[in-house]
């Protein structure tokens, strides 16, 4: 699901996400790689980030037991 960037949606860059989220970089990309969590929004030629509601969804989802990843 594409998120609808033409609304106010924050969007994270990768600090942000890793304070929320609680992995470490290399593990978190790899969940993103694996499809666990979802790829980020490209804002310029190396610059990424993830919209804040995808992310809190899945925290949300991840703490109610009902997300896949386990380390």
């Amino acid at each position: 699901m594409q998120p609808d960037l033409h609304k106010s949606e924050r969007l994270l860059r990768l600090p942000a996400v890793l304070d929320r989220v609680g992995y470490k970089r290399s593990r978190f990309l790899d969940l993103v790689r694996q499809g666990v969590f979802p790829r980020p929004v490209k804002l310029g030629a190396r610059a990424v980030a993830w919209p804040e509601s995808q992310i809190d969804e899945l925290v949300d989802r991840l703490a109610a037991g009902k997300g896949a990843c386990h380390e």
